[in-house]
């Protein structure tokens, strides 16, 4: 996320903001140039000219005020623009990276972190041409005026330039600091409101609202340290500001008992040097605070870099899975050691074990979903030669199957109009009819995802129907069938092991029958 990429966004709309900007400054001074002659005209009793430069006044303003607005709005339109282009790349990059990432992380990306980009960043760059125009008009003002009173504004703004600086440092590591308790709150909801049923079932709101009143207090805490650097540097500003006109309205009061400036200037330099000051600390502040998102902004940009799928996804086939010496690590000091395994193509293969050996981490480790802290996993092609593996083509069916806004059939082909007609067939394979026959609408019935309108066992076959019709050549199951009664979980395996794919299944109550279906069974132990 980049200053270059918001000009990039519609670089016509941004030189217009920027010359209606200059424009606006522009007036802000000439109205108060005008008014010098406006005031001599008034003290003289010349009213022709004083009505004269009361109408120049007025489209001074107009120009120096309303187009404010304007600009505010124009800004906003190119705010939003940009921001709809990171949100597109955020999604492409979580989509393509091969990592898993929070959900709450996500949000937080999504939209607290780029809502505070466009507060403390963009919203703040018109000021920066707008103040620098009148800052650099009312100098050229002022030189007009006398040098006397331009030399000392000019000293007057460095002192004023240098000052801020003593808590800009502060500011960004209070920005940092909002982001990354928002993203911890956003975690904090994320774990504790999904088990929300249950925390009523057990009575343990006290816990839930507990913890989330201490998230809550570390992230009102952030937003104040955040408030407090900025009002720190409002503060500085407005100091500078008072000292600054004092000394240049003192000067210009002592030119004018000399002669050397004319009457009306009493109003006008303060005016000039309001102009000039203001100008220059609203520039400060702008910059200050737009300094302050910069490590925010970097973060961001990490996020949106564009990934090329081809590099990350291997081209080939599997049809042999195998490990050697693999082992992972947990940050608590626990740890889970495999046996070397091997599962050749088209096998049937029971997965059973000890509570906790690692069976569901085992089919994670060979979908690349988490990295193994020792060995390795190895993928072969049916003549054995070690490849880089299509992951697309493994099939994987969660404890929890992860299921999509749309249709029973989009669900099922995961919105590839292309398998529509695949559909019907493996709907049977998976004894999945009669459950479909019950929907009204059938196969083209809309899942509710927040009141789910299916059950737990009509999920799994979901999911199972999913792996089916992608023709998955390897097919990882992992208690997919833990919410199907065991007369229908019969049914659906026996048509899984005559299919060609390999089929890996893990189970913790199953029966003499069941095991007969499998061609071996590999048993984990707990060391």
């Amino acid at each position: 996320m980049t200053f270059k990429g918001f000009i990039k966004t519609n670089r016509l709309r941004f030189i217009y903001i920027n010359l209606l900007s200059i424009v606006s400054g522009f007036g802000a001074v000439g109205a108060g140039y005008v008014q010098m002659y406006w005031l001599t005209f008034v003290k003289n009793h010349e009213w022709l000219k004083v009505l004269l430069s009361i109408a120049i006044l007025g489209v001074l303003y107009l120009c120096a005020q309303g187009m404010l607005y304007y600009i505010q709005y124009v800004m906003r339109v190119q705010e939003e623009e940009y921001n709809k282009k990171m949100r597109d790349r955020l999604a492409s990059h979580y989509f393509k990276d091969q990592k898993f990432h929070k959900i709450s992380a996500v949000q937080n990306r999504m939209t607290n972190d780029l809502e505070m980009v466009r507060n403390n960043y963009f919203d703040w760059y018109p000021i920066v041409p707008f103040y620098g125009s009148m800052f650099v008009f009312a100098l050229i003002a002022l030189f007009i005026i006398n040098w006397s009173i331009f030399l000392v504004s000019i000293f007057i703004d460095l002192i004023s330039y240098y000052v801020p600086k003593l808590v800009q440092k502060k500011m960004e590591e209070t920005t940092n600091n909002v982001s990354k308790q928002n993203s911890f709150y956003l975690d904090v909801l994320e774990k504790w409101f999904s088990g929300l049923e249950e925390l009523r079932r057990y009575f343990a709101g006290i816990k839930l609202f507990k913890v989330q009143g201490q998230a809550a207090s570390k992230i009102e805490d952030a937003h104040v340290k955040q408030s407090a650097a900025q009002q720190q540097m409002i503060i500085l500003n407005g100091l500078c500001n008072l000292v600054g006109q004092m000394i240049l309205l003192s000067l210009t009061g002592f030119l004018i008992t000399k002669n050397l400036i004319i009457f009306g200037a009493i109003i006008s330099v303060q005016n000039f040097a309001a102009n000039i000051s203001t100008g220059l600390q609203q520039m400060i502040q702008a910059l200050s605070f737009m300094k302050s998102s910069q490590s925010l902004m970097d973060q961001i940009s990490q996020d949106t870099v564009s990934i090329n799928v081809s590099d990350k996804k291997g081209k080939d086939v599997p049809a042999i899975i195998s490990t050697k010496d693999l082992a992972l690590s947990f940050p608590n000091g626990e740890s889970l050691t495999f046996p070397d395994l091997q599962i050749n193509a088209g096998e049937k293969i029971l997965l059973t074990g000890d509570s906790g050996a690692g069976k569901s981490t085992l089919f994670k480790l060979i979908l690349g979903d988490i990295k193994p802290s020792r060995g390795k996993v190895i993928f072969k092609d049916k003549n054995g030669q070690v490849i880089v593996p299509d992951l697309s083509k493994i099939g994987y069916i969660p404890q929890e199957p992860n299921l999509f806004p749309g249709t029973i059939e989009d669900n099922i082909t995961m919105f590839n109009d292309k398998l529509n007609s695949k559909v019907a067939e493996t709907v049977k394979e998976v004894n999945f009819s009669k459950d479909i026959s019950k929907f009204k609408d059938g196969l083209n019935e809309k899942l509710n995802l927040d009141k789910l309108n299916i059950s737990g066992g009509q999920r799994q076959k979901i999911v199972l129907a999913r792996a089916q019709v992608h023709n998955s050549d390897i097919i990882l199951i992992d208690e997919g069938t833990s919410a199907i009664d065991q007369h229908a979980t019969m049914d659906i395996l026996k048509n899984l092991v005559k299919s060609r794919a390999t089929i890996v299944f893990i189970a913790h109550n199953f029966n003499e029958g069941m095991r007969k279906l499998f061609d071996r069974e590999i048993h984990l132990v707990k060391e």
